[in-house]
Formats: C-alpha cells, sequence, structure tokens
C-alpha cells in the first residue's frame, strides 16, 4: 500500500477513535421498550382484559399510577379527558394500578374519575422498565410505544398534549381536534410542602412505635445488604437513593424533610417528617449492623 494512503488511512481512524471516544454512551436505564408487552388483568368487577388482543389494532393509552403519588393525582384529570375524547376514535385508554398502599377504587371516586382501572399490576412494572409513577405510554395499532411520559415534563398539560398529538398522528383523518384551554392543574402538593420537622418528642413516639410494628424475620429480599450503618445522615442518603429507584426522582423531591432514628439496632427513616404528617411520607427500615432492608413503603399516602 502507498505510504501516504496508509498515512491518511491511518489519521483518519485516528480521528473516528477520538470522536468515539467523546460520544457519550446511550444510558441502558432511559433505553425506552420498542414493544409494548402483552399483559392480562382485571378490572375492580373481575372483568378480564387482555392486552394486546382487547386493543383490536387500535391505539392505547396505559397510564401505571398508585393512589399515594400526587403527580398521578395531577394527571389523572387529563387522561380522563383524553379517554372521553378520544373513545369514540377507538382508541383504548387502561389505567393500571400498581404499587398500592391503598384503595385506588375508592381514590378515583374522590377524584371524579370513571376511566378504565385494571388492579394489581406489579408485575408489569419490571417487563415495561416502569422506575418512576406516574408512567405512562402510547401504543400504535402495531404494539408498538410511540410516546412515554418523560422523567420532568414540566406539567400534566405539557404530557396530555403530547398524548393528544401523538394519537391524532396515528388516528389520521379521525384526529380529535385538540382543546382550546385545558383546566389548571392539581398542584396542591407543590403550593403547600413540609418544611418544618415534627418537634423531638413527637418524632421519636412515631419512630418507637414503627420499629415495634417491624417483624423480628421481616426484610425486603430484593435488596441485598449494604454494610454496616452507624450514622443518621448515611441512612437517610441510603433511603435517598432506595426510593429514588423504585418510586423516582419526582417523588423523593417532595418528601422533605427527612428524619432517622436508630433503636435496637434498628435505623427509621422517614419522609415528610412534620408535625401532624408522620406516617405519611416514605419509610425505611434498616438494620444497622448488616445494612439489610427490612421494610420499604410509600407511607400511608393520601387520596
Amino acid at each position: 500500500m502507498d505510504r501516504s494512503i496508509a498515512r491518511g488511512l491511518a489519521a483518519l481512524f485516528a480521528v473516528w477513535f477520538a470522536w468515539l471516544a467523546v460520544v457519550p454512551a446511550a444510558d441502558a436505564a432511559d433505553a425506552a421498550l420498542e414493544t409494548a408487552p402483552a399483559w392480562t388483568l382485571k378490572t375492580p368487577n373481575g372483568e378480564t382484559v387482555h392486552f394486546p388482543q382487547d386493543a383490536q389494532h387500535q391505539p392505547s393509552v396505559l397510564l401505571f399510577w398508585p393512589s399515594w403519588c400526587p403527580y398521578s393525582r395531577a394527571l389523572q384529570p387529563y387522561v380522563q379527558s383524553i379517554w372521553e375524547d378520544y373513545r369514540d376514535a377507538g382508541v383504548h385508554v387502561w389505567t393500571i394500578n400498581i404499587m398500592e398502599n391503598g384503595d385506588p377504587v375508592q381514590a378515583m371516586k374522590a377524584r371524579g374519575l370513571s376511566f378504565p382501572l385494571l388492579l394489581n399490576g406489579d408485575p408489569l412494572v419490571a417487563t415495561y422498565g416502569i422506575t418512576r409513577t406516574p408512567w405512562l405510554v402510547v401504543v400504535d395499532g402495531d404494539d408498538h410505544i410511540v410516546y412515554t411520559r418523560p422523567a420532568h415534563p414540566g406539567s400534566p398539560i405539557n404530557v396530555a398534549k403530547q398524548v393528544r398529538t401523538t394519537l391524532n398522528g396515528l388516528l389520521g383523518e379521525h384526529a380529535v381536534p385538540l382543546p382550546a384551554s385545558y383546566p389548571p392543574a392539581y398542584d396542591l402538593h407543590l403550593r403547600q410542602k413540609v418544611t418544618q420537622p415534627a418537634p423531638d418528642a413527637e418524632w421519636k413516639a412515631w419512630a418507637l412505635q414503627y420499629l415495634g410494628s417491624v417483624g423480628a424475620d421481616e426484610k425486603v429480599a430484593d435488596i441485598a445488604p449494604l454494610g454496616p450503618v452507624s450514622d443518621g445522615r448515611q441512612v437517610i442518603e441510603i433511603a435517598r437513593k432506595l426510593w429514588t429507584e423504585r418510586y423516582g426522582e419526582e417523588q423523593v423531591a417532595i418528601q422533605g424533610p427527612f428524619r432517622s432514628y436508630r433503636w435496637n439496632q434498628r435505623w427509621v427513616v422517614s419522609g415528610l417528617a412534620s408535625a401532624g404528617h408522620l406516617g405519611e411520607g416514605f419509610i425505611l427500615v434498616v438494620d444497622a449492623s448488616t445494612g439489610q432492608v427490612l421494610r420499604i413503603s410509600p407511607g400511608s399516602g393520601r387520596s
């Protein structure tokens, strides 16, 4: 090979490899599914829904939500409107209850919602790669996921607009006119953020009572021991990390103030650790000597 050509190729490959070195790799955790996994779930009345068979090759909107999630609550009225506006165009809307610690049927009644509800969707958390709530996807008639609610959409109105625009693109000549305006979003959880920790006496009494409710053999099997935990700040950081992985960054961001308490080699950490709110926030119980997570919970939640 001519030396000048060889030098040219060498320079070209050097530039190419240098370019590869500075291009960030795709984050596997953020990689969206291309095809919506199949599932079979039941309604509160015991009726069975099979997906994708019951979608009948029509677009679908799937909303995964727990009743305790304020961001789910904020989005639900817009999903209700989408269901009302698009069902005559053949679009299916299914809302799937996941990670529940309350009564989703009662929560829907209290919020004036009537969209289709499916229960016991926890097995789909893994199959759909759900990392936060609410989790919403739009699926086309060929079972391809064509829209996923982003981590930081800014407002549920933004999500509603994107869902409607996506559906209209799928419906073509059967598209539904977009609303001229949208009602204000529910934002009570943003306007009434609690900032003052509960008094020490109230916090200690609650922490002791809660730790007493944790069984001697209780543990969270899917979280490996984290090693000895000797510091209150350390266990709070552990709690925030685990809560973020399980419930999403948006949820943890509104959980302050955080408090920790140690008793009999067990730590308890609570979010929303303020007067009158103890037990409503996220909770973590950890063995101090091994770092074994004994309990992780979204708390009592709110309707």
